[in-house]
């Protein structure tokens, strides 16, 4: 009887609104003007070959991240890549289908199942993941700003503050190798106060997750492969337009890649409907597209990841028997893991 209300605290409130609200307004300013006559007919034209293979690199992508994932994990424990691959999967279509990206909690959800793993461990690591995602971002972004002088000023600012960005991390990890013990005694003195709410220890055991990147001995080969994974995912990019008949420059191809990677920050429905839609049209419509063309490039880059990774998601997410209420429940299941 509880069960109902449950989920709908958790899925149906104020964020869930304002992501949908984000969604249809980007459908509205990428597809106001909009000639299905033109649309279809540029979309008959799409390389079906090309279009799979397109979506076979994605899903190397991922699996890419896996065995990433599997260095990340290890100082946790040794944990087959079969599994951190399904986890992995169940996360993107948690993302796709649920509200409030609910795939990465999921992630580490599922990965606990077949593991015992600590999930709030496992999810120390899913956030150094990312944390590495966004720094290579970054590097890629000012890289480009300084061997691209034709890029536009807006790149050029946005790799200025990438670099700033990197030095700031840079010093912050230093000052935190140096002075780890007064700052882990004045975390520890703020986080007691909140001890009865039961915060200490799920954070105790998070700071162990993110702790796994400084004690992994496989640093080098982590970050070989979050550059690889990056790699990969512009020449995606450049397969798909291929696909469409459409050969995009290396610096046009860094610039749709740094927009659609920059604009599925921004809160939305589940699958980045709308808000991608309208950064990638509105780029390609900068660099000089068919208005008409630019919907169809954007439909199709959205829909070979959408496509190929929630049904291979879904798969896992029955296999690994995970219902709906767990999606509803699982910041409580986190929360009293230990």
């Amino acid at each position: 009887m509880n069960e109902k209300p449950i989920y709908r605290r958790r899925f149906i409130n104020y964020k869930t609104l304002i992501g949908l609200a984000i969604s249809v307004l980007g459908l509205y300013l990428g597809f106001r003007k909009f000639d299905s006559r033109e649309f279809f007919t540029s979309l008959k034209e799409t390389n079906l070959f090309l279009f799979f293979l397109s979506m076979l690199v994605m899903i190397f992508s991922i699996y890419l991240r896996s065995i990433r994932w599997k260095y990340l994990v290890l100082p946790l424990k040794k944990v087959p890549l079969k599994e951190l691959f399904g986890s992995m999967m169940i996360c993107y279509f948690g993302n796709n289908v649920f509200p409030l990206r609910a795939g990465e909690l999921l992630r580490a959800y599922s990965l606990h199942k077949v593991t015992r793993l600590s999930t709030i461990s496992i999810f120390g690591t899913v956030v150094v993941e990312r944390i590495l995602d966004m720094v290579v971002f970054m590097i890629i972004l000012l890289v480009s700003a300084v061997i691209f002088p034709a890029m536009p000023v807006w790149v050029k600012w946005s790799g200025a503050a990438a670099g700033a960005g990197l030095i700031m991390i840079a010093v912050l990890y230093v000052v935190y190798q140096r002075r780890r013990e007064p700052i882990k005694q004045y975390l520890n003195s703020k986080l007691h106060r909140f001890s009865h709410t039961k915060i200490l220890q799920p954070v105790r055991h998070f700071l162990k997750g993110i702790r796994t990147l400084r004690n992994t001995p496989h640093l080098g080969i982590i970050s070989v492969f979050s550059v690889i994974i990056w790699l990969v995912t512009i020449f995606e990019y450049w397969l798909i337009g291929c696909s469409l008949h459409v050969f995009f420059s290396i610096q046009n191809l860094l610039l749709i890649f740094f927009v659609t990677s920059a604009i599925i920050s921004v809160p939305s429905a589940p699958g980045y409907v709308g808000t991608y839609h309208a950064g990638a049209i509105g780029i390609l419509v900068y660099l000089g597209y068919e208005l008409s063309q630019a919907q169809v490039i954007a439909v199709i880059l959205h829909a070979v990841g959408f496509l190929s990774l929630t049904s291979i998601g879904f798969i896992y997410f029955i296999k690994y028997h995970i219902h709906v209420r767990d999606t509803s429940l699982k910041e409580v299941q986190i929360e009293n893991d230990y």
